[in-house]
C-alpha cells in the first residue's frame, strides 16, 4: 500500500500548488487521486462508491467516504454505509451527499476559491459543496496541478510498480509455457491471469493485448497456428499501479525474416538511455525510434505505426508521452516504458517488445528484466 509518509508528502506538495494558485482549498473525488493523497483504495467499479475529499491550502483535510475507510491519512474522516444487508444502497452519490454538506458545516470549513476535479466531480456533490459551505465558490480545475504531480513517482508509489512489475512478469512466463499450436488465445490469457492472481497473493487486474497472428485486441476462441507471430502486452494493475509491457514469440520455429526483425528491435532497447534523459523531450524518442525501425531492409517503408512508449502510474497512459506527434519533458522520477514495434505480413503480425524504465539520476533502471527471447531456434 501507499505509505503514510508518502501521502504526507503529495498531501503539502499540492497544499503549495494550491497556495501558489491562490486557490484556498480543493475537494478531490476520483478513486484514484483518492488512494494517491490517501491510501485508501475504493473501488471504482461495482460497487462504485462516492468519496470526497477537501484538503485546504493550510494543510487541513477532511474525508468523507465509505465505511472502511477509517485508518485513512487524513485529519478527519466521516464514513456512510453503502450498503444494507449486503445490498448496495442505490443511487450512493444521494446517500453521501447530505453527508458532505453536515461535514462541511461541521468543520466550518470555508473557501472562496475551490479547486475541484473538474474531469470527474458530478454535479450533485458540487451542490453539496456549495451548501456545506454556505456559499457558491469560485471553481477552479485543479486537474492539470494533480496530473503534474503523478508524472513524478514517490519511492512508495515505485515499490508498487515494482511488484506490479513483477506480477505481470509471472503472467509472461506462464502464457509462454502456454503458448503452442492448438491452443487458444483464451487458454493462454487464463494461464496468464492464474499466474497473476498468484503471483500477487490477491486478486488482480491482468489482461491487454492477447491476439496471435495480430497488432493487438483482446484474446478471442481462436486457436493459434503454426508460424505466427504472438504479440501480448500484457497489462497488470496491482493496488492501483500499472505495469505496461510486451513480449513477442514465435509459434513454432521462427523464419528468418521473423528472427531478423525481432534481433532488430530488441536491439533498440540497448540505446534507451540515449533518449530517457531528464530534460529531453519524450517526442525525440519516436522520431529516432521510426528512423531505426526503418534501418532494417523490410521495415524501410514502414517505419513506427505506433507510439514509442509513454509514462506509467496510477493510470496506464501519463504524460510526457513518447509519441511524435506529442512528447513532454522527461524527468527523473518519470517511469517509462519504451516499446519499438513493426508490422508487415510476410512475419505473420509483427514484433513489439515492452520495456518499463525508471528515469534517475544516475541513468534508467530497467524494471523489466525479463528475457526478449523469441523462440528455442532463435
Amino acid at each position: 500500500m501507499l505509505s503514510n509518509e508518502g501521502c504526507k508528502g503529495r498531501q503539502q506538495r499540492f497544499c503549495k500548488r494550491l497556495c501558489e494558485l491562490d486557490i484556498e482549498a480543493a475537494v478531490v473525488n476520483h478513486p484514484k487521486e483518492i488512494y494517491y493523497l490517501t491510501g485508501v483504495i475504493v473501488p471504482e467499479e461495482f460497487p462504485g462508491q462516492p468519496v470526497l475529499l477537501w484538503l485546504g491550502a493550510d494543510g487541513r483535510s477532511v474525508l468523507v467516504a465509505p465505511s472502511g475507510a477509517s485508518d485513512a491519512c487524513v485529519d478527519a474522516c466521516v464514513t456512510y454505509a453503502f450498503s444494507i444487508g449486503g445490498t448496495v444502497t442505490p443511487d450512493l452519490r444521494a446517500v453521501i451527499s447530505p453527508h458532505i454538506a453536515a461535514t462541511l458545516k461541521e468543520q466550518g470549513l470555508k473557501a472562496g476559491r475551490l479547486g475541484w476535479q473538474s474531469e470527474f466531480l458530478p454535479r450533485l456533490l458540487g451542490l453539496a459543496v456549495e451548501e456545506g459551505l454556505g456559499e457558491v465558490p469560485e471553481w477552479v480545475a485543479v486537474d492539470a496541478v494533480l496530473a503534474a504531480m503523478q508524472e513524478v513517482k514517490d519511492p512508495d508509489e515505485i515499490e508498487l510498480i515494482r511488484k506490479a512489475v513483477q506480477v505481470d512478469l509471472a503472467a509472461y512466463a506462464a502464457a509462454e509455457e502456454a503458448i503452442a499450436p492448438g491452443v487458444s488465445e483464451l487458454e493462454v490469457l487464463a494461464a496468464a491471469q492464474q499466474a497473476a492472481h498468484l503471483a500477487a497473493g490477491e486478486k488482480v487486474f491482468h489482461d491487454g493485448d492477447y491476439q496471435c497472428g495480430q497488432l493487438g485486441g483482446f484474446a478471442r476462441a481462436r486457436t493459434i497456428e503454426e508460424g505466427e507471430l504472438y504479440v501480448i502486452d500484457a497489462w497488470t494493475v496491482y493496488r492501483n499501479y500499472w505495469a505496461d509491457l510486451c513480449r513477442t514469440f514465435a509459434v513454432g520455429t521462427p523464419s528468418e525474416v521473423q528472427q531478423s526483425v525481432y534481433a532488430h528491435l530488441k536491439a533498440f532497447h540497448d540505446r534507451v538511455g540515449d533518449y530517457l534523459r531528464p530534460g529531453a523531450d519524450g517526442s525525440e524518442c519516436a522520431v529516432a525510434m521510426d528512423a531505426y525501425i526503418r534501418e532494417h531492409p523490410k521495415l524501410a517503408d514502414v517505419g513506427l505505426v505506433h507510439h514509442a512508449g509513454h509514462n506509467v502510474g496510477l493510470r496506464a497512459h501519463q504524460m510526457p508521452d513518447l509519441n511524435r506527434e506529442r512528447g513532454g519533458t522527461l524527468q527523473v522520477g518519470n517511469v517509462v516504458s519504451v516499446e519499438p514495434g513493426a508490422y508487415i505480413p510476410e512475419m505473420r503480425a509483427g514484433v513489439r517488445l515492452e520495456n518499463m524504465y525508471l528515469i534517475t539520476e544516475d541513468g534508467v533502471e530497467n524494471l523489466s528484466p525479463y528475457p526478449m527471447e523469441l523462440g528455442a531456434d532463435c
